[in-house]
């Protein structure tokens, strides 16, 4: 059974023959009732604040939940960029490479080609000169032959005398050339 302190006030007492003082007793209850009176004020307040507290808790306990998930997921999409930035970094090294071995293959084609032209460009080089030295070769045998055709012509001519035709005059005879200056 609850007592409010109306019951303290109210609740009456047999009076008995060496009992105790009515006023003092009165005066007591009084006293207990407001005491009683204040504690359960007290105890209502603190009830309040308690639910208040509890409500708060409770937010900070969603919080604190929502942060939780949040720091989670958070950290879950770091790792999943890291993963993939690490997964990008990987294939830019990979083309790299291929683009590399690329470039080698075809500098090295490039190298052969070249190669086979210097090649190609020597021996056309040696086959133009041997053509060369062999045309001067016959050339200089065919200036041999000239050279040795006119020193027997520079002999005959020198022999005997050019006759002039009595119709002719010296200005209408050519120049003749002098042979002799041309041996070589």
């Amino acid at each position: 059974m609850r007592i409010s302190p109306l019951d303290i006030r109210k609740t009456p007492f047999k009076r008995v023959f060496w009992g105790c003082d009515p006023d003092a007793v009165s005066t007591f209850l009084k006293l207990v009732a407001e005491e009683y009176e204040k504690t359960i004020l007290q105890n209502n307040e603190l009830s309040t604040e308690v639910k208040v507290l509890e409500s708060k808790l409770e937010q900070y306990v969603k919080i604190e939940r929502v942060l939780n998930e949040t720091l989670i997921s958070a950290q879950k999409a770091t790792d999943e960029a890291r993963v993939n930035a690490q997964k990008e970094a990987e294939l830019i090294i990979k083309d790299a490479m291929v683009r590399a071995d690329r470039y080698e293959d075809e500098a090295r084609t490039r190298a052969h080609n070249y190669e086979a032209d210097i090649v190609t460009l020597r021996n056309q080089r040696d086959s133009f000169l041997a053509r060369f030295r062999a045309m001067l070769i016959t050339q200089l045998n065919l200036l041999e032959v000239i050279s040795g055709d006119l020193k027997q012509n520079n002999d005959f001519l020198n022999e005997r005398p050019i006759e002039i035709a009595d119709d002719e005059t010296l200005a209408e005879v050519p120049p003749q050339p002098n042979f002799t200056s041309l041996d070589v």
